[in-house]
């Protein structure tokens, strides 16, 4: 009796072998896609704000721009992946987002100046579709194509783990790229640099998908990688007038500008699109008009301050006057930025004013946590310029408080930007109704006399009537407290709102953008 002899097993593990290979090397490809589109979505956040501020709609533009553009690719990924089942497919979906990717920083100087001047709500949208939606397209076929891919390798016997697998590796490399970039990224390296390494690491998983597929492009898209990112490397911004420091923080893009000679230079702060605050470097003293307000306060009897509060740095002018006029006093800042603390040191005098005491701290936490504590002035100045304030900074609840930290006879003054009359004055209206659901005495003060542009707008709030002790005074003509007296909007043209800001309900991101379109 003959014996059939048995097939050899060494082709199926050979094949084996070569699956679970492909299929590792697809979950390391789906992992690192994931955190690259992360770090792409949350880096661009800090490339647009010098433009257009970092405000909610340059937010909203960006998600909803790459979200479409993840969408697109997903449809677009798996009917390729049907129509050419082979892996050198990842590849030219990798070399594509590389590319492009390695191209931002150069494409963002060419086209974020002439798109700069759109509005608030088209420029972020239309900047947006340009730097970020093919990588997105791109990026986001990568997913669906692997798990076709993975499922192959299985001879479609396992579809739905292969989407699992998929789903799962490409959402962990999503929340580690949204972490690395968060936590360490932007607070060690330029974004120039974070979106030519995230191009490169595409770069490098294409050329890998390539050599597994043994497709002779690899060298082709390996020298036009080269190419995009010595171009988007070495892309640099104009130089700027009278820049004399530069850096990217968490929070922040930070800039110092001076200008004119000793004695009478003028060194500026700027916090992406918004100028921040100054002072003159020789002699410590302010530079802009609304700095001056803080002494709003010294319209009281008696007129001194034993304790300030600056919620938000700017240019530390403001709390090292006060430090310097009243040298017992008690003055804190508190910054959400520790890199403009760290500039206050280095270019506007902070170390030498050692009872200025500097808190990096979000300004609501900093006063839930401070017990008892209580100032004779708090000034509220953390608001970004004309496009944004934080809304959670411009409520009811934290301006209730605000009070709660005040003395009994102490003042709450605030800097905001916005009209004191005409279409433009919804913002003013609402912060005064707002203020005035806890502190009985609102007062208003525009700083420039064309009350219908906006312009830096100042409230006294206090408990006490401060109307009193500004109108029933006499003052010396051409005195400062003539000058910031003169600003006082009359009782009756002060814009009105039914509108109160509470935690629960604050419009105010609209209201800007309502203004900014007018």
């Amino acid at each position: 009796m003959s014996r059939t002899p048995a097939k050899s097993s060494v082709p199926s593990v050979v094949e084996d072998a070569s699956a679970r290979k492909t299929r590792l090397f697809l979950g390391l490809v789906c992992f690192f896609a994931g955190a690259a589109i992360m770090v792409v979505e949350i880096s661009a956040f800090r490339l647009l704000a010098p433009y257009f501020g970092n405000t909610i709609y340059t937010s909203t533009a960006l998600i909803g721009v790459i979200l479409v553009a993840f969408s697109v690719g997903g449809y677009l990924g798996g009917h390729l992946a049907d129509r050419k089942p082979a892996l050198d497919l990842i590849g030219w979906l990798l070399a594509g987002a590389a590319v492009l990717t390695l191209f931002i920083p150069a494409l963002h100087m060419v086209f974020s100046l002439s798109l700069s001047t759109f509005g608030v709500i088209s420029g972020p949208l239309l900047i947006s579709l340009v730097l970020f939606a093919l990588p997105g397209v791109l990026l986001g076929a990568v997913s669906p194509a692997s798990v076709r891919f993975y499922s192959l390798t299985q001879k479609d016997t396992h579809v739905g783990a292969a989407a699992g697998t998929i789903s799962m590796l490409g959402s962990l490399g999503s929340f580690v790229g949204t972490f690395v970039s968060g936590f360490f990224l932007l607070s060690t390296f330029g974004v120039r640099g974070i979106f030519v390494g995230a191009g490169a690491v595409l770069l490098l998983l294409s050329v890998a998908s390539f050599i597994m597929a043994r497709n002779a492009a690899k060298a082709q898209v390996l020298i036009a990688g080269l190419i995009a990112g010595v171009i988007g490397w070495t892309s640099e911004k104009p130089p700027l007038i009278g820049l004399i420091h530069e850096r990217e923080s968490v929070y922040h893009h930070i800039s110092v500008f001076e200008e004119g000679e000793a004695p009478n230079r003028h060194r500026l702060l700027a916090l992406d699109s918004t100028q921040e605050g100054g002072m003159n470097p020789d002699t410590g003293e302010l530079i802009l008009p609304y700095q001056e307000y803080w002494k709003l306060a010294l319209l009281r009897e008696p007129a001194e301050v034993s304790s300030a509060l600056f919620i938000g740095a700017g240019a530390f002018g403001m709390p090292e006057n006060v430090s310097r006029d009243f040298p017992k006093a008690a003055v804190d800042v508190v910054e959400i930025d520790p890199q403009v603390i760290e500039v206050g040191r280095k270019f506007f005098k902070l170390d030498e004013h050692p009872r200025v005491n500097a808190h990096a701290a979000d300004a609501r936490r900093f006063l839930r946590l401070a017990g008892e504590r209580k100032w004779d002035l708090i000034f509220g100045d953390a608001y970004n310029g004309r496009h944004a304030i934080p809304s959670h900074l411009a409520t009811r609840e934290f301006f209730q408080l605000v009070a709660d930290h005040l003395e009994p006879r102490g003042v709450y003054v605030m800097n905001i930007i916005a009209a004191v009359s005409g279409s433009k004055a919804e913002l003013t209206a609402g912060m005064v109704a707002t203020l005035r659901q806890v502190f009985p005495s609102v007062e208003v003060f525009g700083v420039d006399y064309r009350r219908e542009e906006p312009q830096n707008v100042i409230l006294l709030c206090s408990r006490e009537n401060v109307r009193t002790f500004i109108q029933d005074r006499y003052v010396m003509p051409g005195s400062w407290q003539e000058k910031l007296i003169r600003t006082l909007v009359p009782a009756g043209t002060v814009p009105r709102s039914e509108v109160v800001f509470t935690d629960n309900f604050n419009p105010v991101d609209a209201i800007i953008a309502r203004g900014l379109l007018e």
